[in-house]
């Protein structure tokens, strides 16, 4: 069985087949919101999603925007 090293938050993400892999450090923001919608966009996630999940992640710190991650997509840290 493979090793499942994914984040996610309450009942899960909105997303949870949409995995993105976050090896290494955190990016920063552009970085990080383009790997989400760059997955998000490859799994056929509509265009208005991929618009509100930027607005949610830009709409405050750090913090928040990989919280915003975890709520819209599977993180996986491995």
């Amino acid at each position: 069985m493979a090793k499942v090293n994914a984040i996610t938050i309450q009942n899960g993400p909105k997303y949870p087949l949409v995995t993105v892999h976050m090896i290494g450090a955190y990016g920063g923001f552009h970085p990080t919101v383009t790997a989400v919608q760059a997955a998000m966009r490859q799994a056929g996630i509509p265009l208005r999603e991929l618009s509100t999940f930027y607005e949610e992640a830009a709409d405050g710190d750090e913090d928040n925007l990989l919280r915003t991650c975890q709520r819209w997509v599977a993180i996986d840290l491995g």
